[in-house]
This record gives C-alpha cells, sequence and structure tokens, in this order.
C-alpha cells in the first residue's frame, strides 16, 4: 500500500485558531475551559464548557457572524453554512495554505472529502420553529443544507468544487476516526491521490447540553479541573468545539514537488464500541487489530490512542503504554 501523509493542517479550537498556536497551548498546557455564561442558570447543573475564541455565532442570521481578520466569505456561501461549517470553512483554507495547493490541486477527480458532522441542533432548531411559525414556503431555500448532519461536505465539496470521493459521517464520538480510517484506504488502496479530512462542531448549548440528561458532563465548575479523562475521580467530559481539516496525500504522487509534510498516518482499525461490559476477547481484538494493520505485534506494547467518553468514571484500567496519558 502507498505510504499516506499529512500536508496540510487548519484548526479552529479553544486553545486556538491555527496550528502554531494549538501546538504552543498543548506544550504549555493550557486549556480553553471557561465558566460558560449560557450554563449560569441555577438549572444548570453543568458550568464550565471550551468555546471558540475570536468567533461570535450565536446570531441565528449568519451575515451577523463575526470571525477573525483574515476571512472572507460571499454572503450566498454563509446563508448555507451552521456554526461549525463557518469553522470549518476557515481551518480547511488554512490547511490549503499549509499544503500550498492551488486550485488545480484540489479540484480534480483524483481528489476527495470526507467530512464529520452530527449537523447543527441550533440551526436546525431554529429552521424547524421558523418553518411551524411562517410555513414552509416561507423558510430559506438552504436550511436544510445549512442544518442536517451532511452539511459539512455539502458546503465545502461545492465551495471548493471537489470532484473526486465526497460523503459524511456520523457516528457519534467515531465520526472523524470513521472519517480518517476510511479516507486513508481510499489513498493508501489506489482510489485517491489527495484526501481532506474535515470535523467539526458547533460547540453551543444545543450541542452540548444533552449530553447532560445522559450524566456524561463533568459538574464541577473549576475549569482548571473539570476535564480530567485519566484520573480516576473524574466525573464527566467537557463540551467543546471547533474544526479540524487535514489535507493527506501518497509519498508515491508528490511528483517531485519539495512539501512540508506534518506527519505519517500509519493506520488503524475501525472504531468499534468496546464497552467494559464486554468480554476481555472483545478488547483484545481493538487492541490486535490496529496492531496487525501497522505490521507491529501486540506484545510489543505500541502505543495507542482512544477516545473513550463513554468509559465508565473511576474505572482503572489503561493499555500498558496509555496508562496515566
Amino acid at each position: 500500500m502507498a505510504r499516506v501523509f499529512i500536508t496540510g493542517v487548519g484548526i479552529i479550537s479553544s486553545i486556538g485558531n491555527d496550528l502554531a498556536a494549538v501546538e504552543d497551548s498543548l506544550r504549555r498546557s493550557r486549556h480553553g475551559m471557561v465558566r460558560y455564561t449560557p450554563f449560569a442558570g441555577a438549572d444548570c447543573p453543568v458550568k464550565v464548557a471550551a468555546p471558540v475564541r475570536d468567533f461570535d455565532t450565536e446570531s441565528s442570521d449568519s451575515e451577523d457572524w463575526k470571525m477573525p481578520t483574515g476571512y472572507r466569505f460571499r454572503r450566498e456561501v454563509l446563508r448555507s453554512l451552521a456554526p461549525h461549517g463557518l469553522y470549518a470553512a476557515c481551518a480547511f483554507q488554512q490547511a490549503v495554505n499549509d499544503a500550498r495547493l492551488e486550485p488545480q490541486d484540489i479540484s480534480n477527480p483524483d481528489t476527495g472529502l470526507y467530512a464529520a458532522s452530527a449537523g447543527s441542533p441550533r440551526s436546525l432548531t431554529d429552521h424547524l420553529n421558523h418553518m411551524r411559525r411562517e410555513g414552509p414556503l416561507r423558510c430559506p431555500p438552504l436550511c436544510m443544507v445549512a442544518s442536517i448532519s451532511g452539511t459539512l461536505q455539502f458546503n465545502l465539496v461545492a465551495q471548493w468544487k471537489i470532484l473526486g470521493a465526497s460523503t459524511g459521517f456520523a457516528s457519534a464520538c467515531a465520526s472523524s476516526t470513521h472519517a480518517l480510517g476510511f479516507a486513508f484506504d481510499e489513498i493508501a488502496l489506489g482510489r485517491q491521490r489527495r484526501m481532506f479530512v474535515v470535523g467539526a462542531e458547533d460547540g453551543n448549548s444545543e450541542t452540548i447540553l444533552p449530553f447532560a440528561s445522559m450524566r456524561a458532563l463533568s459538574t464541577n465548575g473549576d475549569p482548571d479541573t473539570a476535564s480530567r479523562p485519566f484520573d480516576a475521580e473524574r466525573d464527566g467530559f467537557v463540551g467543546t468545539g471547533g474544526a479540524a481539516v487535514w489535507s493527506w496525500k501518497a509519498k508515491r504522487n508528490f511528483g517531485g514537488v519539495a512539501l512540508s509534510l506534518t506527519a505519517r498516518f500509519w493506520g488503524g482499525d475501525r472504531p468499534r464500541m468496546a464497552t467494559m461490559s464486554r468480554p476481555p476477547t472483545r478488547r483484545g481484538a481493538a487492541w490486535r487489530r490496529p496492531c496487525a494493520d501497522v505490521w507491529l505485534s501486540p506484545d510489543s506494547n505500541p502505543e495507542i490512542w482512544t477516545i473513550s467518553t463513554h468509559t465508565p468514571p473511576r474505572l482503572r484500567w489503561a493499555t500498558p503504554r496509555s496508562a496515566g496519558r
């Protein structure tokens, strides 16, 4: 299989709105969590969130949104975007610049885009309420495109004239991981030469608070200690939003062009629900399969990253190399 490399990155997040700012925050252990004003009510047990900085997408009218300098979008583009669609559009522009791509590098049959998004609960609610008040014929024609779970790929594919493979993934916490895995296959198996992978989330009350009914969010009101994913005393996770975009390309297709490579993507297993109530053999398969995908022995204790927002609080279990991380 072809070796797959990340050639461009774009990030809009609570800890920085570009790769350099995010790296600086990570190196300094600086989080983006705050006492979130929309959660200030006495009836809301959750008090902390990690909002995206330097953006204002609270208005239901996208023409009133504010964003950092350096980004400009036509009104017809903004009208079909959800808040996380704006974050993704900005991050996509960063990734294109980081990979030093020209329009012809993006719009061709060998370049595709896979996106991960659950849609926009706020936009969907606003548009449905408008339809109930005014009737369907008085709704914006792009209300569905701006709201449903396909909104990311609908907008980005149209905006950047993507001609290759494109689709979206909506599988809860595993959505972006699914998009990454299947985009990797497109390049590694020779079906596409370049892939963009996009993941984004609104990160507002409508996106975060429904998890409180599942008792999944931290009720710790201290921004410095509310998020402790690998601590035995954790009481839940903290919601956030933003967007991340990767541009991928196979090494065999560089064609002599000098590129700044961010990282190599080796591969891995498809996400699966390996809950602790299932037999250990199921978790063993989740450990063995990514090792086999990259030709490593499970006995060599390779480092494997996991996403486990569903892991029960106070559970003490970790893989040999991920313990304490």
